[in-house]
């Protein structure tokens, strides 16, 4: 299989143990960090460059406008495991514009540029940039055609679009992810106007219609929000994309969690860091209530995660829920 799906980077949720959750589902599909600014990449480089054997080869997002400071962070990521830099240009918060990072740079393509050619000194693996179409309401091509025309001649071939524009004054980043526009064939514009580049279609995937329909038309999908709501759908784009009918049960992927998570120093962790991704394991079913008051409860007591194990058995035997 040619592995065409990532699961996007998202603030506050893809930390490594939302990466061992998904890798407790399937061992394939591409993983992502949150976005990290470069300064603040750049206080804690030794944290942050620390990969799990599970979790070598996941894709790191950076966010910042100084080419210096991307020079330093990819020296740093150059001797670790990360298999990419991905460079956030497409965070629609409003607060992008004072911090001079995410879509606010679309209209600045030759700082990014210069972004790419630091990068790119230090850096000898893939470059990769995450955008949005274009900026405000006016739903014109012409900026982010230009804009991949020239980080593109930097060096940065492979380019994932969510395929609306980010509104930046006015909308909150969960608005930013509804109401603009959803423009998919605008998108795959781009990937005709551009053939030697990869493109990774972005935004509203929620099901697996909308997978295979897409899916053929580009280079790949990122999905983030779906997944994170309902962590099960990692098993039927498993099986979707495989082409198999393999089945692993809940209890399977807790216990597999369980055991990534003790080679953790976990004493030094909440519960609440531990078990907050595993809200949605159950996404979908007549179970989901009882699962989140029972990780409620846990969360609370003293009691170790080996205790997830201790949810009752006839609950495990429910069938998963298939999408297709």
């Amino acid at each position: 299989m040619i592995n065409k799906i990532y699961v996007a980077p998202m603030v506050g949720r893809t930390d490594k143990y939302f990466r061992a959750l998904v890798r407790s589902i399937t061992s394939d599909f591409y993983l992502y960090t949150e976005m990290i600014t470069c300064d603040a990449f750049l206080r804690t480089d030794k944290v942050n460059c620390e990969l799990h054997d599970y979790e070598k080869g996941t894709i790191i997002q950076l966010a910042g406008s100084d080419p210096e400071k991307f020079l330093k962070c990819s020296k740093i990521i150059e001797s670790s495991d990360y298999s990419e830099i991905n460079i956030n240009i497409g965070c629609p918060s409003n607060r992008v514009i004072k911090g001079s990072f995410g879509a606010c740079l679309i209209k600045n393509p030759s700082i990014v540029a210069e972004c790419i050619d630091a990068i790119k000194s230090e850096f000898t693996r893939t470059i990769s940039i995450k955008t949005r179409l274009g900026l405000g309401y006016e739903e014109n091509l012409d900026p982010i055609v230009d804009f991949i025309s020239k980080t593109s001649e930097s060096g940065c071939k492979k380019f994932i679009i969510h395929a609306r524009n980010a509104i930046l004054s006015g909308l909150s980043p969960k608005k930013n992810r509804a109401i603009p526009n959803l423009r998919y064939d605008d998108a795959l514009i781009l990937k005709k106007n551009f053939p030697s580049l990869e493109f990774i279609i972005n935004g509203g995937i929620n099901n697996l219609d909308m997978v295979k329909s897409n899916i053929n038309r580009f280079d790949g999908m990122m999905i983030g929000r779906k997944i994170y709501s309902d962590p099960m759908f990692l098993l039927d784009l498993d099986q979707l994309m495989n082409k198999t009918t393999n089945i692993i049960s809940r209890r399977q992927v807790i216990e597999k969690y369980i055991m990534i998570c003790n080679d953790y120093d976990i004493n030094n962790n909440s519960k609440y860091l531990l078990l907050r991704h595993l809200y949605g394991l159950y996404y979908g079913t007549r179970s989901s209530k009882i699962w989140k008051k029972f990780l409620n409860n846990l969360i609370i007591t003293k009691n170790d995660i080996e205790n997830l194990l201790t949810f009752p058995e006839n609950i495990y035997v429910e069938e998963i829920k298939n999408y297709g």
